[in-house]
C-alpha cells in the first residue's frame, strides 16, 4: 500500500518542503507560512460553527430530550414542551440526513467498495431508521395521551429508550482513595535473620548455585598451590550470561572496554559514579542505570555484573541483611538529620529496615540489601592482575553503598523573608470573598505579579550582593560521592553482614517490577490486548497504542475518501483532506508498540468506539496499582515511563532519530518510515519532556524545601484526540479532537530531612502545582513558534481564566458539600467526581461554571487529600491532565497516520520535524550539573526565579494548610500564582530550547 500511494507521497512532500525557500528551517517556515491565514480560518470556523452539521444537530436534540425528560423536578407541562421542541429539531435535521447517506452510498458505489463495506452501510441505515421510528412512536403516544398518568408513563418509556440508546460516556471515573499524585501506601518490613527465609525466595533452579555440583579432591599431600578451597563453588556459563536485568548491550561493553575490561576499574568506576536511590527491586536493568547514573542495589549491582560479564568475569547476586551505623544510614539515605526520617524513607521505597536502638537512642540500622560476587584472580594481588579463567575466589563487591560529602546552599528563606500572611491579607483585601458560600473570585493578578517580581528581585540582589560568583550549585547546594579508589580489590564489605541469604545469578520474576498492559472493548471482547513486561524490559524505550485498519476492506474505506492525484501534476493540499470519516464503514485493531516493533494486537473494533485501555503496575514491596483509560478506537497514545530519572541519552537518541527522518523526507527518502517514526515519536517524546521538566522542579523545589524526593516508576500519556458523533450509540462519524496529556501516575517517596510531615506535605502540594502547569505547558513549548503560539488547558489554568472572568472559585468540603454542590453548573459526572472525593475526606477546588477557552469548553477541578498533599488537577471528560486546543495539524493527517498513514504521514512528518527541531536538549544534564555546581553564573541568575517562586509557595503552604478548614483559602494562593509559574516555566525551558549551555 505503501508503493501504490508513492507518487501521492512524492507530491506533497515536495510541495510542502517547496511552499518556502532555503535554510535550515525549511520546514518551520512551511508550518509558520500555513498558520499565517489563521484568521482568516477563524472566521471561516465561526461560520461553520453558527451552522453545524445535521448529524451535530440531531446528536444534540436527542440529548437534550433525553436529559430534559430525566429531569423528574420539572413538571409534566414543561418535559413535554421539551419534547415539542426537539422533535422539530430532529425532524429537521433528518432530511439532511438521508441525504448524506445517499451521497455516502454513491461515494461507496462509486469507489467499487466490497459488497462486505455496502452491507455496514445498509445496517447502519438500518439502525437509524429503526431507532428513529421508535423515537417518533414514543413522542406520538405521548402526545396522544389523555391523562397526566398516561403521559407520565410514556414520557418514561421515551426516556428509558434514550437512555438505552445514548453513546457511552467517555468520562473516566476518579478514584479518590488512590490519587494520581501522590506517595503509596506501603507495607513496613521486618529485615530477614535467616537464610532460608531468603532462599524461600528462590524457586529451585532459579539460583545457580543451588544446583552447581560441588568440587571433590583428592590428594595424598599438601594442597598448597590449588587456589580454589574445597567451599568454593566454581562459576558457570549463567555467570557470565546476559538477562533481563544484566544487558550487554553496545553501551555496556564500551564501557567496559573504556574501563580496560579491568575488575578494579570497573567496581571503583560504578561505585564512584552511580548515585543510590532507596527503592527495592529491579526497575531500570544495568543499561538504563548506566544512562541515568542513579539506581538502587537491584539495578546498580546489574550494572556491575554486566559490565564485569562483558569484560569475561563471573559475578552474581548476593541478597542479606546488612547492619550499618545510624549516622551512615543517614548520610547515604539523602543527608537526613532526622534517624527515623532517614529509616521511615528506605522503608517507604521499599526496603526493609529497622532500628537498633543502644541507651534508649537509635545506634545503628538493619536492613536488607543486595550486592555482588565476583570471581576473581584474587590470590596474591587481591585482583589488580585479574586473568580470565584464572579466578580462584569469589570476592564481594558493594557498589550502591556509599557516603556523599553535603555542602549547604543559600539559606532564601531566612536571608530574604518573605511575609506570606501579609501578602495574603492584601489578597484577600482586593477580592471577592464569600465566606458563607465558600467561594474566591476576581484575585488581583496584577497585585500577584507585582509582588513576585519584587520579592524575585530582593532574592537576585542579596545573591549578587553577598555571593557575586555564586553558581547555580552554591545557591541550591551540592551532594558528591566519597569517591574510593584503591588499586585492588579490598575484599571485605564495609559493613557487618548479619545474614547472607541468597546467592543468585539472575533476579528472579518476584523481584522485578512489571507492567501489565490491557485494551478490551468489554466482556465479549474475544481476543483482547493483555501483555505483561517487566520494567527493566522496558526502561528507555518508546510504548504506543494505537488502531491499524482491520483488513484491506477497510484500509479501501479510507483511501476512497482521499483526493485523488492533480491531472497537472500540483501537490495536493491539507484543505483538499476530508473534514471527518465514516466511523460505522471503518474496522481497526489495537496495536502495541515497544520501539516501533508490534508486541501485541486486539480485536478489530469500529472506528470511534471507546475502549478500556489498563496498566498495572506490579511492585515487589508493595501492593499492586491500576491505572485504567478510556481510549477511542482510532486515537493514538504515546506512553512516557519515569522510572526514577529521564537521562539525558534517551532524549538526545530520539533527537537523533528525528534528524535522520527529516533528513529522509528532505530527500523524499520514504523508504522504511512508518506512522511510529512520526507520530509515535512525537507523542513519545512530548510526554519524555514532561517527565524530563518535572523532574528539574521537584529537584529545584527539594532542595528549597530540605526534603529528599524520588519518583517512583511512573507515566504519562499524550495522545490524539477524536471528535466522534453516535447515532442511537454507534460512531457516525469521527473528526478532529485536538491533543490530551494525561499524567495519571505520578507516585513520590517524600520525606523531610529533619523529620517534619508538613514541609513533605508542602513539597507535594507545590510540586501537584506545578505537574498541572506542565501538562498545557510543555505541548505548548513543543509546538509553538514566537509567531504562532498554540494554547492548551490544564486544571491551574482553567481555574486561572475563571478568576479572570470574575467566575466563583468554590473549595468544597464536608462541611459545605450540601449547599455548594446543587449551586454548580457543570457536568454531572463532575459533580459525581466531586462527591466521591468529598465523601473521602478529600477537599476539592472548582468553579461554579465551566469557561470556554480558545474553543474548549469545560472546567478545571483539583481534588487534595488535606493530610498528605496528594492530589489530582483534573478537567472535565475525566482527564488528569491538560488539554491542547490550537494546534496547526489537521484531523485527517492525524486519522490517516492511524490507520494507513502516506499522505497524513508526510503531511503530519513536516510539522513533527519543526517540532522536534525546537525541543533539542535533555533537562536531565542540567540536574547532574546543578549537584555538582557546574552552573554557570548566568543559569543561576536565569533560575532566580524559579528558586523564589518556589520559596513563595512554601511559606505560603503554611497559610492554606489550617488544620481546622484545610485548603480555604488554596484558590487566594493557587490562582493568582498559576499564572506566575506559567511565565517563570516558559523562561527557564527557553533557555534550554535556545540550546544555552550552563
Amino acid at each position: 500500500m505503501f508503493r501504490k500511494h508513492s507518487r501521492i507521497i512524492a507530491g506533497i512532500a515536495l510541495g510542502f518542503f517547496t511552499w518556502t525557500s532555503g535554510g535550515v528551517f525549511t520546514v518551520a517556515h512551511a508550518a509558520v507560512d500555513a498558520v499565517k491565514k489563521r484568521n482568516a480560518r477563524e472566521k471561516q470556523q465561526q461560520v461553520q460553527r453558527k451552522s453545524e452539521g445535521a448529524e451535530e444537530r440531531f446528536g444534540k436534540a436527542t440529548e437534550a430530550l433525553r436529559v430534559a425528560l430525566a429531569d423528574t423536578k420539572a413538571d409534566l407541562d414543561k418535559r413535554k414542551e421539551q419534547l415539542k421542541l426537539q422533535k422539530a429539531a430532529i425532524e429537521a435535521a433528518d432530511p439532511e440526513i438521508r441525504k448524506e447517506f445517499a451521497a455516502t452510498e454513491k461515494r461507496l458505489r462509486d469507489a467499487k467498495l466490497p459488497a462486505e463495506i455496502m452491507e455496514r452501510h445498509r445496517k447502519f441505515v438500518k439502525h437509524y431508521d429503526d431507532n428513529l421510528a421508535v423515537l417518533k412512536g414514543n413522542i406520538e403516544r405521548v402526545e396522544k395521551a389523555q391523562t397526566k398518568e398516561e403521559v407520565k408513563v410514556e414520557v418514561e418509556k421515551t426516556r428509558h429508550f434514550l437512555e438505552k440508546t445514548k453513546a457511552p460516556s467517555r468520562h473516566q471515573k476518579l478514584d479518590p482513595n488512590n490519587l494520581p499524585h501522590r506517595q503509596p501506601k506501603f507495607k513496613k518490613r521486618e529485615p530477614r535473620m535467616k537464610k532460608e527465609e531468603f532462599e524461600r525466595d528462590f524457586a529451585k533452579g532459579k539460583s545457580a548455585w543451588r544446583d552447581q555440583k560441588r568440587i571433590m579432591v583428592a590428594s595424598t599431600g599438601s594442597l598448597a598451590g590449588l587456589l580454589l578451597s574445597s567451599n568454593v563453588n566454581l562459576p558457570t556459563a549463567a555467570d557470565l550470561a546476559e538477562t533481563i536485568d544484566v544487558q550487554l548491550t553496545p553501551e555496556i561493553k564500551a564501557k567496559a572496554l573504556e574501563l580496560g575490561n579491568n575488575s578494579v576499574k570497573i567496581y571503583e568506576w560504578v561505585r564512584n559514579n552511580i548515585e543510590f536511590v532507596p527503592t527495592w527491586g529491579s526497575i531500570q536493568g544495568a543499561n538504563m542505570t548506566l544512562q541515568t547514573r542513579q539506581g538502587n542495589a537491584f539495578d546498580t549491582s546489574s550494572l556491575l555484573i554486566a559490565l564485569l560479564r562483558a569484560a569475561g568475569i563471573h559475578a552474581r547476586y548476593v541478597m542479606g541483611t546488612i547492619e550499618l551505623p545510624i549516622d551512615k544510614v543517614m548520610n547515604w539515605a539523602g543527608g537526613f538529620t532526622d534517624p527515623m526520617a532517614a529509616l521511615d524513607f528506605m522503608n517507604s521505597g521499599g526496603t526493609p529496615a529497622t532500628a537498633l536502638t543502644e541507651g534508649g537512642k537509635v545506634a545503628k540500622a538493619r536492613l536488607e540489601h543486595v550486592w555482588v560476587e565476583a570471581f576473581i584472580n584474587y590470590i596474591p594481588s587481591r585482583g589488580a592482575k585479574h586473568i580470565n579463567g584464572k579466578g580462584d575466589s569469589w570476592i564481594p563487591l558493594d557498589p550502591s553503598y556509599k557516603q556523599y560529602n553535603y555542602s549547604n546552599g543559600i539559606n532564601v528563606k531566612n536571608a530574604v523573608p518573605f511575609d506570606g500572611q501579609g501578602y495574603m491579607d492584601q489578597l484577600q483585601s482586593t477580592a471577592t470573598i464569600n465566606e458563607s458560600q465558600g467561594y474566591v473570585t476576581g484575585v488581583n493578578s496584577t497585585l500577584v505579579q507585582q509582588t513576585m517580581q519584587d520579592y524575585q528581585t530582593q532574592v537576585q540582589n542579596y545573591i549578587q550582593q553577598n555571593y557575586p560568583n555564586a553558581t547555580f550549585g552554591d545557591v541550591l547546594g551540592k551532594k558528591d560521592i566519597v569517591k574510593q579508589e584503591y588499586p585492588y580489590l579490598l575484599g571485605t564489605l564495609p559493613y557487618r553482614t548479619a545474614v547472607k541469604g541468597s546467592t543468585f545469578t539472575t533476579i528472579p520474576g518476584s523481584l522485578r517490577h512489571k507492567l501489565t498492559f490491557a485494551v478490551d472493548g468489554g466482556a465479549y471482547d474475544e481476543d483482547p490486548i493483555n501483555i505483561t513486561k517487566s520494567l527493566p524490559e522496558l526502561a528507555g524505550k518508546k510504548i504506543t497504542l494505537s488502531y491499524s485498519p482491520a483488513t484491506p476492506q477497510d484500509e479501501a474505506v479510507i483511501n476512497s475518501y482521499l483526493p485523488k492525484p492533480h491531472a497537472d501534476g500540483t501537490p495536493i493540499q491539507p484543505s483538499e483532506l476530508p473534514s471527518s470519516l465514516p466511523a460505522y464503514l471503518i474496522n481497526v485493531k489495537p496495536e502495541l508498540r515497544v520501539d516501533g516493533q508490534i508486541l501485541a494486537t486486539g480485536s478489530p473494533v469500529t472506528l470511534g468506539v471507546i475502549e478500556n485501555f489498563t496498566m498495572t503496575f506490579f511492585d515487589p514491596s508493595s501492593d499492586n496499582s491500576v491505572v485504567t483509560n478510556i481510549i477511542t478506537a482510532g486515537a493514538y497514545e504515546a506512553i512516557g515511563l519515569n522510572l526514577g530519572r529521564i537521562s539525558q541519552d534517551q532524549l538526545t537518541n530520539l533527537k537523533a532519530k528525528l534528524e535522520a527522518t527529516k533528513t529522509k523526507l528532505q530527500n523524499n527518502d520514504f523508504a522504511g518510515l512508518s506512522k511510529d517514526n512520526l507520530i509515535g515519536d512525537l507523542l513519545y517524546t512530548t510526554a519524555l519532556s514532561y517527565h524530563a521538566e518535572l523532574e528539574t522542579m521537584n529537584f529545584i523545589a527539594a532542595k528549597t524545601m530540605e526534603v529528599n524526593a524520588i519518583i517512583l516508576p511512573s507515566e504519562t500519556i499524550f495522545a490524539t484526540q477524536l471528535k466522534v458523533d453516535s447515532m442511537w450509540g454507534i460512531p457516525k462519524s469521527v473528526s478532529q479532537g485536538g491533543f490530551n496529556m494525561d499524567a495519571d501516575r505520578l507516585l513520590y517517596i517524600v520525606k523531610a530531612k529533619g523529620g517534619n510531615n508538613e514541609t513533605a506535605k508542602k513539597f507535594m502540594l507545590s510540586s501537584g502545582m506545578i505537574s498541572s502547569a506542565l501538562e498545557h505547558s510543555v505541548p505548548e513549548q513543543l509546538f509553538s513558534t514566537q509567531e504562532n503560539p498554540v494554547e492548551g488547558v490544564s486544571a491551574v489554568k482553567a481555574l486561572q481564566i475563571a478568576n479572570d472572568h470574575g467566575i466563583p472559585i468554590y473549595t468544597v468540603n464536608q462541611t459545605n458539600i450540601a449547599t455548594v454542590l446543587p449551586q454548580l453548573q457543570i457536568d454531572q459526572q463532575v459533580k459525581t467526581d466531586i462527591q466521591n472525593a468529598v465523601n473521602a475526606g478529600k477537599v476539592v477546588t472548582v468553579s461554579k461554571t465551566n469557561i470556554t477557552h480558545k474553543g474548549w469548553i469545560g472546567c478545571g477541578y483539583i481534588i487534595i487529600n488535606p493530610e498528605t498533599g496528594a492530589g489530582a488537577y483534573m478537567l472535565s471528560g475525566g482527564l488528569n491532565g491538560g488539554w491542547l486546543i490550537l494546534v496547526l495539524l489537521s484531523f485527517i493527517a492525524v486519522i490517516l497516520l492511524s490507520t494507513l498513514g502516506p499522505i497524513g504521514l508526510i503531511l503530519l512528518g513536516a510539522w513533527v520535524i519543526f517540532c522536534f527541531t525546537l525541543y533539542i536538549k535533555s533537562v536531565n544534564g542540567y540536574i547532574e550539573k546543578a549537584e555538582s555546581g557546574e552552573w554557570s553564573k548566568e543559569m543561576a541568575n536565569d533560575m532566580i526565579g524559579v528558586i523564589s517562586l518556589l520559596t513563595i509557595f512554601g511559606n505560603l503552604s503554611s497559610a492554606f494548610m489550617n488544620p481546622e478548614n484545610p485548603l480555604k483559602l488554596l484558590p487566594m494562593v493557587l490562582v493568582p500564582i498559576s499564572k506566575y509559574v506559567f511565565d517563570q516555566l516558559a523562561k527557564l525551558f527557553g533557555i534550554i530550547q535556545s540550546g544555552r549551555n550552563p
